[in-house]
């Protein structure tokens, strides 16, 4: 976490609950060695490392229902030259300290006297990392969660005068400003979730909250052509770390660029959307709606503290257009369809359809969107009319494509 210095703070349709796709799960026992370091001055006493210590395994414990721990031990203080302290790495440190003082340990953090060199609170590497003369929880858990994969929880800043990413801008996960449970996003990145509900037909659908437990999916997921956005319950009221205003609980909404797409406005994943009517406030409460024109509406029917209800409303009422196809016979009742996809801007397509003589007989679907779609069928011999239609996530559906061939 780079922070400049000029900051003062110290840093219905459950039916849909789907399992969570994760792309690799963060699970077990992390052993993190504490390690006082320093060129002269007095480090931390060790009583105050071992309470943040524990305080950081028991985050990762709750905010990962058990699925990790980071237990914390202490060591030193140790002395090394001022020149490595000036490197402003965590790695420099490691190097420099005699090796069997990690033997046994997955994570490493230094904790040193303030650096005045390096212009953060703390930085991290792969497996270590610095924590710049500052000791709390949150910025341990920061840094640490770095180390897990996780990058900066940013929000979507618009003043007015077009938008940019406000890196530490996300005043409820502590990868952002906020002192408050990973967001949705991030667990599912370490494959934390309870499960996810993908947005499908037009319903009203319930989530349990980040902080957890639940037995209900925690994140609801509402895919268009260009972009993702993921909501969140936060049933606690999130304090900063960063000198920004406390968030009242409520409903989140976390965007960024869909897969395979090149038309979002949005430049990279896990951004925070402000409520545009809340101000300061990023949440939405009860009878307030996070409106994408066009596309889809959610509106927050109830929050309380295990839960949140929502309903979707699909905007768009525009048909995707029709396919280019091609098909041809390849032999012994073989026919070969290669098509080009529809353009679809609204809700983004959800399937093709593929038809035979008049009769669907086949859906068509890939997470990733294609540039060139290919499906094989086995027909009887005789004269047929093949085709394809599209169909998007709001349900309109577009022009069969067709041609006749013969099969042999």
């Amino acid at each position: 976490m780079r922070r400049p210095r000029r900051i003062t703070a110290i840093i219905a349709a459950l039916a849909a609950a789907v399992a969570v796709p994760g792309a690799e799960a963060v699970t077990g026992e992390l052993r993190t060695l504490y390690v006082l370091a320093t060129w002269g001055p007095t480090p931390f006493p060790h009583a105050d490392v071992q309470r943040v210590a524990a305080e950081t395994d028991a985050f990762f414990r709750s905010s990962s229902s058990g699925r990790l721990s980071m237990p914390g031990s202490v060591a030193g203080p140790i002395q090394l030259p001022r020149a490595v302290f000036d490197s402003c790495d965590a790695t420099v440190l490691r190097n420099e300290a005699p090796p069997s003082l990690f033997t046994g340990f997955d994570r490493v953090a230094f904790v040193t006297p303030i650096v005045d060199a390096c212009p953060f609170f703390g930085e991290a590497n792969p497996t270590e990392v610095l924590l710049n003369g500052r000791l709390f929880r949150s910025l341990a858990v920061h840094e640490l969660g770095h180390t897990l994969g996780l990058g900066h929880a940013s929000r979507w800043h618009c003043p007015g005068t077009g938008c940019t990413v406000d890196e530490y801008g996300n005043g409820f996960s502590v990868m952002g400003g906020g002192d408050g449970d990973f967001n949705v996003y991030e667990k599912f990145r370490l494959d934390w979730l309870t499960g996810i509900t993908r947005a499908r037909a037009s319903a009203t659908y319930e989530i349990g909250a980040v902080e957890g437990p639940t037995a209900l999916p925690q994140a609801f997921v509402v895919r268009t052509a260009a972009s993702e956005y993921w909501f969140e319950s936060r049933g606690l009221a999130t304090p900063s770390f960063n000198g920004g205003p406390e968030q009242p609980a409520g409903v989140a909404v976390i965007a960024g660029p869909g897969s395979g797409s090149d038309s979002s406005p949005y430049p990279r994943e896990n951004l925070l959307l402000p409520n545009a009517r809340g101000g300061a406030r990023y949440a939405y409460l009860p009878g307030e709606s996070f409106v994408v024109p066009r596309i889809f509406r959610v509106f927050v029917e109830r929050h309380a503290r295990e839960s949140a209800a929502l309903r979707l409303e699909w905007l768009d009422r525009v048909a995707p257009t029709r396919p280019k196809l091609r098909a041809r016979a390849t032999g012994r009742g073989r026919v070969r369809l290669t098509w080009e996809p529809s353009r679809e801007r609204g809700s983004g397509v959800d399937r093709y359809t593929l038809v035979v003589d008049g009769r669907g007989v086949r859906a068509v679907t890939q997470e990733v969107p294609l540039i060139s779609w290919e499906a094989r069928l086995r027909l009887a011999p005789g004269r047929h009319r093949v085709g394809v239609y599209a169909t998007d996530r709001a349900g309109n559906r577009g022009r069969v494509a067709s041609v006749q061939l013969r099969v042999r």
